[in-house]
């Protein structure tokens, strides 16, 4: 058995780690990326935490060019990896599908390849590229796994563990995130800036009532209090499993909430202000051409470099309400994950855990043959039992807290 794995920022230095705790299942790991350099120092971090499990099974780091798809089917032909797991932005997701498709190997990624800001990319069409390689996948013979990192991911798996076992009848679903922890530093983000801000400047996308309603980023906000987290404000985003829920469960509403700090938003906005979000071409006086966010990119500190040090708890999860035997039911199924505990285990931070231990958690499942039917899926559409059951053991524990049944108090702003 072997995996090769493309890409090697925070989400994928914890795929690493996890797949090396695994690899007697697994098999040989390929980490590769532009960068080489970058695979070199997350397999330096496995042999220091003795992560690999099976010291017999290779660990080695290649470079290629995600975006190169002979480049990418090459690296491929030479590993031959049972499946490709992409670790890399979205942007890449399209070549990698690709190589995979011409190479008949089975792929799996953490979330949809598209940016949810720009046009024709924005969440009513998210997953449109990737699911056009439904019947391409299924006549090939391979498996595609898509966003199988926390949110999506796990929260999608939570939302079909809600229909498989609790309610009867889905109302609501409403996925909840908030990162309660420090990293002691004014501004950063918690995984690729340039991912992140991309993210969280798009309009907001929401299902309900039978259509799609879009609104300005951060114009409606509700307070929830998060299980050992405590109270927070939370906004409406646009985001992944918003599609692809809206697509395999039934729901009168659903929403992403996302929580941010009140001095988060006023940096945030300053910079929106300005210009130093955009992604477009900028000409300075003396010619150089430059995008803004490239710029902000290289300012802000580098993701891993916020785990020695971070304290304190995330909170995701997913608030379904509905009906079970006649009767209103409302019921919060989450996940706390500790920073600290995150850099003790990987040596990375909780935001990039929680994405990268449900991506080998999935892979576990494709090898296990659990989750392993030709063709493209998301995981609303798997089994949700064998995961759950999974991925308390990689280290992300579940549970969860009955809520009073009635509609949340939404303010617009």
């Amino acid at each position: 058995m072997a995996i090769l794995q493309i890409g090697a920022g925070g989400v994928g230095w914890v795929i690493a780690h996890k797949a090396a705790q695994n690899n007697d299942v697994l098999g040989a790991i390929t980490i590769a990326s532009r960068t080489i350099e970058k695979c070199e120092k997350i397999i330096e971090s496995i042999e220091k935490k003795n992560n690999r499990k099976d010291t017999n099974q290779p660990l080695q780091a290649r470079s290629v060019n995600a975006d190169d798809i002979d480049a990418v089917v090459a690296l491929i032909d030479e590993i031959k990896p049972d499946l490709v797991i992409n670790a890399g932005p979205p942007w890449v997701n399209m070549a990698i599908m690709e190589a995979c498709y011409q190479t008949k190997v089975s792929y799996l990624d953490t979330s949809v390849a598209v940016d949810l800001c720009s046009e024709g990319q924005q969440v009513p069409q998210a997953y449109d590229w990737q699911w056009a390689y439904r019947e391409k996948f299924e006549q090939a013979g391979i498996t595609g796994i898509l966003g199988a990192g926390f949110d999506p991911g796990v929260v999608s798996v939570f939302a079909a563990y809600a229909v498989k076992h609790l309610f009867d009848e889905i109302d609501t679903i409403d996925v909840m995130d908030v990162n309660a922890g420090d990293h002691g530093k004014k501004f950063a983000t918690n995984f690729d800036p340039e991912t992140n801000m991309l993210e969280i400047q798009g309009d907001s996308f929401y299902w309900e009532n039978e259509q799609w309603h879009q609104v300005p980023c951060h114009s409606r906000m509700l307070e929830f209090d998060f299980p050992n987290c405590g109270k927070h404000k939370v906004y409406s985003m646009a985001h992944d499993e918003v599609r692809s829920l809206k697509e395999f469960i039934p729901a009168k509403r659903i929403e992403f909430w996302m929580g941010f700090g009140d001095k988060y938003l006023n940096y945030f906005n300053c910079m929106r202000d300005i210009g130093l979000l955009s992604p477009d071409p900028l000409t300075l006086h003396d010619g150089t051409v430059v995008q803004p966010l490239h710029v902000l990119k290289a300012l802000l500190p580098d993701p891993t470099s916020l785990a020695p040090g971070y304290k304190g708890l995330t909170c995701i999860g997913t608030w379904v309400q509905g009906r079970k035997d006649g009767q209103l039911r409302s019921v919060f199924i989450y996940n706390n994950a500790d920073h600290e505990v995150a850099y003790e285990d990987v040596e990375h931070q909780a935001i990039a855990y929680t994405t990268g231990v449900p991506a080998i958690t999935a892979a576990l499942q494709y090898f296990r043959g659990e989750w392993a039917q030709a063709g493209v899926f998301n995981l609303e559409q798997l089994d949700p039992d064998p995961f759950l059951e999974t991925m308390p053991s990689l280290g992300l524990r579940w549970g969860v807290q009955e809520l009073p049944a009635g509609q949340p108090n939404i303010t617009s702003l």
